[in-house]
């Protein structure tokens, strides 16, 4: 609500809030829809930034639940103006069916009025989503988009919507598994070749963690097609739980000659795993561990194994975020291990987080050849005065 409040401190002010259009290009939908009509009207030819949020009440301390009717009634109002929209988000996070049709069937159509021409970036949100319909946005039209973000919605993947992308962030709608799922993915990332950054997740069942799947998972047969030798950075996230067979995964892994930064977090911490990925990395400076599996054992084998690739260069960074299994006699022991050999693992070692560490018992690894930094919920703290 900033243009309201500028247009109410003075006379000045007002006017100079009434005649700047770009001060009223965002539109958060809701049941106030004819102030959203004039804020449209006061952006006059300006490009908008079109939301639609659940709003959460400081007063009942609960969020919105939007039915199809009330998403219905609040698109009227935007979408005559699709040709200007610049950036479109599309959140709901609690369950209500066909949520997805009465949002985007007003952008589906066969008429150019439909044609995004303005618009740079796409989120749409639906965790819940339970709707296999398959969406084609805009007429197949949005030259500029460049990023996007989708979690729980099919679209139809057309070169003239996606080439340009060069930032997605993909959560599959897991309506398909498997090889098909893979398949649909792959056929995804060709349209979108270039892309600068890719976030890659597939939803985990859990009747497929109870036993071993006969096929790899879909992210993996994905790996197996990519080839992005140009990366620099690679990120392994996942929720704690079991992944398939470790071999499994680092032979799906592509060469990565040139990545400098890799973070690995929960199911992805299994030693056959991360200690021959790392010996593969020739130009690994910055190494990021997040989990519970991170213990002392963990950490006493990955410095064997950091030393062993010293002729790659040691690392800058050794980071540990929230590793709950790791004690300060850890930390120390893995500092110690490095410098009684004559080789620090790493250039510097960052704790954050890790409710296991005494930050007390840390103090004198400062002058043992490597820069040691801790935080606490967020808070860096000076080792000297732990």
């Amino acid at each position: 609500m900033i243009p309201i409040t500028v247009s109410h401190v003075c006379r000045f002010w007002r006017d100079l809030a009434l005649h700047t259009p770009t001060l009223w290009r965002r539109v958060t939908l809701d049941w106030r829809l004819r102030m959203w009509a004039h804020r449209i009207h006061r952006a006059r030819a300006c490009t908008l930034d079109i939301q639609l949020l659940p709003r959460y009440s400081p007063r009942t301390r609960r969020t919105e639940v939007l039915d199809v009717h009330a998403v219905q009634l609040y698109m009227h109002v935007v979408t005559p103006h699709i040709p200007r929209w610049r950036s479109l988000e599309i959140r709901f996070y609690s369950y209500s069916p066909y949520l997805w049709n009465a949002a985007l069937s007003t952008c589906c159509g066969y008429t150019p009025a439909l044609h995004a021409t303005a618009l740079r970036e796409l989120s749409l949100i639906y965790p819940s989503n339970d709707d296999t319909k398959e969406f084609t946005l805009f007429n197949g039209y949005a030259p500029r988009l460049r990023r996007a973000t989708l979690w729980g919605v099919r679209l139809t993947w057309l070169p003239s919507l996606f080439e340009n992308l060069t930032f997605l962030d993909y959560t599959h709608h897991g309506f398909t598994h498997g090889h098909d799922a893979a398949y649909e993915v792959i056929r995804m990332l060709q349209v979108s070749a270039r892309l600068h950054e890719l976030r890659l997740a597939f939803p985990w069942r859990s009747s497929a963690a109870r036993g071993r799947p006969r096929r790899p998972p879909a992210l993996l047969l994905v790996l197996l097609h990519l080839a992005p030798r140009a990366l620099r950075t690679l990120r392994l996230l996942a929720r704690p739980g079991a992944l398939p067979r470790a071999r499994t995964a680092l032979r799906a892994l592509p060469d990565l000659p040139l990545l400098e930064q890799l973070q690995v977090q929960h199911a992805w911490l299994d030693t056959r795993l991360v200690f021959p990925l790392l010996h593969s990395l020739p130009r690994l400076r910055h190494l990021a561990l997040c989990g519970a599996a991170v213990t002392g054992a963990f950490l006493r084998g990955l410095a064997e194994v950091l030393r062993a690739r010293r002729a790659a260069g040691r690392l800058g960074v050794l980071e540990l975020v929230g590793c709950e299994g790791v004690d300060a006699e850890a930390v120390v022991g893995l500092v110690a291990c490095g410098t009684r050999k004559g080789m620090p693992c790493a250039d510097a070692l960052f704790v954050r987080d890790c409710a296991g560490v005494d930050v007390a018992a840390l103090r004198w690894v400062r002058g043992a050849g490597m820069v040691v930094r801790v935080w606490v919920h967020g808070t860096e703290i000076a080792l000297g005065r732990a």
